[in-house]
């Protein structure tokens, strides 16, 4: 029971008892109703603000949400690659304290990971391919001295499809 459910149910109980107006009796009502605004207000500007809730057995508490390498937000749900190895994706099944839980398919368990060692995966688009297209045919394609195309080529012709194709 919240304290304004404490509060509304004193005041029904004491109208009985003390011969409460009805006017007081409204006025109590309404300043529950206006702490529970509040209450609600506060609550979605924390969860904006980063801080989720999570319950616990006897009371709630809050906990900041922990950022990414890039510093957004990690939320449960959320899609995550590793910074160091692209390749590693971890859907975030937990969060805590600067870091999230997920399945660590390489021990076969649940894990712990540091918020700061992933970013938000996001698939690639057919402009990111052509960049990094871009990127290795030009300055970074080069293998000592000479133009590695067929490299280049090799690496991203799979990562694109032609319109029609699944």
């Amino acid at each position: 029971m919240g304290i304004t459910d404490e509060l509304r149910e004193y005041t029904e109980k004491q109208i009985k008892w003390l011969d409460m107006s009805k006017v007081h009796y409204r006025k109590l009502f309404s300043i529950a109703d206006r702490i529970d605004a509040e209450h609600e207000s506060a609550c979605a500007e924390a969860y904006g603000n980063g801080v989720q809730s999570v319950g616990l057995p006897d009371m709630t508490a809050y906990v900041k949400l922990p950022v990414d390498a890039d510093g957004e937000l990690i939320h449960v749900g959320d899609m995550m690659e590793n910074i160091v190895c692209p390749s590693v994706h971890r859907v975030a099944t937990g969060v805590g304290v600067e870091c999230f839980y997920g399945w660590d398919e390489g021990n076969g368990r649940y894990s712990q990971f540091d918020a700061n060692c992933y970013r938000h995966y996001h698939a690639p688009t057919v402009e990111d391919v052509l960049r990094e297209f871009a990127a290795q045919v030009t300055n970074g394609g080069r293998v000592h001295g000479a133009l590695n195309i067929d490299s280049a080529i090799a690496e991203c012709a799979p990562l694109l499809r032609l319109a029609g194709e699944d």
